[in-house]
């Protein structure tokens, strides 16, 4: 059975997962990224930042603990999850899959370094990240059902919408973290751009997400004639595209303000969690009779 607790700790994971984007984007919006000069540890003689770094070692630094306790998190809800590994191996599993992403994200980090921060190296530390805020996403989607599906009641062209409007997710993602690396933020005086020219990698990155807007608004109109419970996932994601639409424009004509893509990186996570709502509210799955009571169902 899963309880409370668990619930609680996978709401803890995502936002955690979440917070991780948004920290790393703060070190490259505020110059950080060589803020520790090696890694593992920050410099050659200390694993900690110095006072001698100032500002931006601490940035960095604190994104390296972030890391640690986003690890720790993990095995926290492992071991939550170890009585009930058998009943419910989905969740375990995919508890798994985010604690293992933690190393492998940190070497990662490691490489962004000592390349002086690669963007090309960047790119791929950051991909882990999104993937990781999207299973957390499904993995709290998952600690509100049995793991039973219900399965359709008759055919429905939702499932497909539900994965192409994914699919366009991942894409934008893809274009978004190209576009950063075109951009004027680069982590450090002493890093370099990836070369894309940055007016047209912003246009690529924006007609996806008018595709996105345009899928999302057509399997609305699917969810609400065939009145399935997707349509409030639908409406949360149209309301995170829309606002992210908003600031994107706002962003690029106002040269790229530090503020606004740090509040455009928060909006990538919560669009990133609402595609894969909605996809996985495509697929019922019956929901605990007596855990359920207490608390509402995410959708």
């Amino acid at each position: 059975m899963v309880t409370k607790r668990i619930r609680v700790a996978a709401w803890a994971m995502l936002i955690a997962q979440a917070g991780i984007i948004l920290s790393g984007g703060i070190v490259r919006l505020t110059g950080s990224g060589l803020g520790c000069t090696n890694w593992p540890k920050c410099t050659d003689d200390s694993l900690v930042t110095t006072p001698e770094m100032g500002i931006h070692g601490l940035i960095e630094f604190g994104n390296r603990t972030l890391a640690v306790l986003l690890a720790i998190l993990g095995v926290i809800i492992l071991l939550m999850l170890w009585k009930s590994r058998k009943q419910r191996p989905d969740l375990f599993m995919l508890n798994l899959g985010l604690l293992a992403i933690v190393p492998f994200q940190a070497v990662l980090g490691g490489i962004t370094v000592w390349t002086k921060l690669n963007p090309w190296i960047v790119a791929g530390h950051f991909v882990p990240s999104a993937i990781a805020v999207g299973v957390a996403a499904y993995f709290v989607r998952r600690t509100y059902d049995t793991g039973v599906r219900t399965g359709q009641k008759a055919p429905s062209p939702l499932p497909a919408l539900g994965w192409i409007i994914l699919a366009l997710t991942a894409i934008i993602v893809v274009f978004g973290v190209l576009t950063t690396g075109a951009g004027p933020h680069s982590g450090s005086t002493m890093s370099t751009r990836n070369g894309l020219d940055n007016i047209w990698i912003t246009r690529a990155h924006g007609f996806p997400v008018w595709l996105l807007v345009i899928a999302t608004i057509t399997t609305l109109v699917f969810a609400v004639k065939r009145h399935t419970v997707m349509v409030k996932p639908l409406v949360v994601l149209l309301i995170v595209e829309v606002a992210q639409g908003i600031i994107g424009y706002v962003q690029y004509f106002t040269g790229v303000p530090i503020v606004l893509v740090a509040f455009h990186m928060i909006g990538l996570s919560a669009t990133i969690a609402a595609s894969v709502v909605v996809l996985d509210s495509a697929y019922p799955r019956g929901t605990h009779a007596i855990t359920d009571q207490a608390a509402p169902v995410v959708h």
